[in-house]
């Protein structure tokens, strides 16, 4: 499985740094239970995989992506923590991660990643998150199982935080902040907006940050807000 390039996770360490210091800026200090949101997101995305016997279900993949994406929040986080907060060398740990042993052992057993199913797989994330460990290449194959390679991870990613930076820096949490614009909810101008966007990896969040803020003022000085 093909990780991120380096363009790619340096810029998304940015991103979820920048996200964690809008929050607490005192966030590599307060150690914030990370791997305990991975717990959570993990068993949410099994219950969107489905896992009842006693009734008939059908993945909804589109609300997994959704889940594993917040997932990657945590696990970025998490990498930056136990780097404390050195962007350079929690990018070379993700690297070298990513294509670790495809193995892995918890409570005197033996797992074989490429042999679990999704449902395994989700629970062995959980269930490593829950005694704080961290299995990248577990992540990696939960990704590619979810139809998230690398290019639309990033690109799911990014642009859910930078809509919520731009969120926030407009005024979401104090209600002035407007999410429909022209009839259309913030999110839809965003992907319009991703579509059009052309530049290196790296640049993606700032491009599409400042398009997203040419649009809301010029549909605000139109008064096609709200």
């Amino acid at each position: 499985m093909t990780s991120p390039n380096t363009g790619m996770l340096l810029a998304m360490l940015e991103l979820q740094d920048s996200m964690n210091r809008k929050i607490d800026n005192d966030w590599l200090s307060k150690r914030h239970a990370y791997l305990r949101a991975v717990l959570v997101e993990a068993t949410e995305a099994l219950e969107h995989y489905g896992w009842k016997w006693w009734k008939k279900q059908t993945p909804d993949m589109a609300q997994l992506r959704i889940e594993m994406i917040d997932i990657w929040h945590f696990v970025l986080s998490e990498y930056l923590l136990r780097a404390g907060g050195n962007k350079n060398a929690a990018l070379q740990a993700m690297l070298s991660d990513w294509h670790a042993g495809a193995t892995v052992d918890l409570d005197g057993t033996h797992y074989e990643l490429d042999t679990l199913d999704m449902r395994r797989q989700l629970e062995l994330l959980a269930a490593l998150a829950a005694v704080r460990r961290l299995c990248l290449p577990l992540v990696a194959r939960l990704f590619a199982a979810s139809d998230l390679p690398p290019a639309a991870l990033f690109r799911d990613y990014v642009s859910k935080n930078v809509l919520n930076h731009f969120r926030q820096d407009r005024g979401y949490k104090s209600g002035t902040y407007k999410k429909f614009w022209d009839g259309a909810e913030d999110n839809v101008h965003m992907a319009q907006l991703l579509e059009s966007i052309t530049v290196p990896d790296e640049h993606l969040p700032d491009a599409l940050y400042h398009a997203l803020a040419a649009r809301y003022d010029q549909l605000s000085a139109a008064g096609r807000l709200g």
